[in-house]
């Protein structure tokens, strides 16, 4: 069954870029490709995969020194950008999965983005949950330092910015489902968050 632009039911288009963020084990690695799946055309943009394509004198996620590892964060948003960028030109929805602590890097990421908008979901589910996740993963994708002072970060520098979303009591599909559903209407940053 088809919608009269000829989508399949349950479809949807949507002009601009969607980042998909939150805590390890918050849930964005499964549900941002099935966000992707509600799209007509979509592509599902994985940050961490960006930043291990460095594979010589990476530094990582709270890596040291600091100056490397913060250049290499950097490094690797432009590269999310970039990639969004030439998907949405091509009529392709992109759906950024990332973990952003600060607002900084969120402004560079939407500065970078713009003029087309820009939505920011935050799943949220409590730390808890996260912890719970984290620690049924496989040893090789468990993060391996307490999430807590990330969280508190996050909420620091981007709490009230986007949607930020309690998936704990949904399944992924129903999570993915709310999202592609309300994200044009609760995640759309306003431009004072845009620069």
């Amino acid at each position: 069954m088809t919608t009269d632009s000829g989508r399949p039911v349950g479809q949807v288009a949507a002009p601009g870029c969607l980042i998909v963020s939150g805590m390890p084990g918050a849930g964005k690695s499964t549900v941002s490709p099935l966000v992707a799946a509600h799209h007509e055309r979509a592509a599902h943009i994985n940050g961490d995969f960006l930043s291990y394509m460095v594979v010589q004198g990476r530094v990582g996620f709270l890596g040291r020194p600091a100056a490397e590892s913060r250049r290499q964060l950097l490094l690797c948003a432009r590269n999310m950008c970039t990639l969004a960028n030439n998907f949405a030109e091509q009529d392709i929805f992109p759906v950024i999965e990332y973990a952003i602590a600060d607002r900084a890097l969120l402004d560079f990421m939407a500065e970078l983005l713009l003029p087309r908008p820009v939505m920011f979901v935050v799943l949220a589910p409590p730390p808890e949950v996260c912890r719970q996740r984290n620690a049924a993963r496989p040893a090789r994708e468990r993060v391996d330092y307490d999430i807590a002072p990330f969280y508190r970060a996050m909420r620091e520098e981007l709490g009230g910015v986007g949607w930020w979303l309690d998936s704990s009591g949904q399944t992924p599909e129903e999570t993915a489902a709310t999202i592609a559903a309300e994200a044009r209407h609760r995640a759309v940053l306003a431009a004072g968050h845009r620069s």
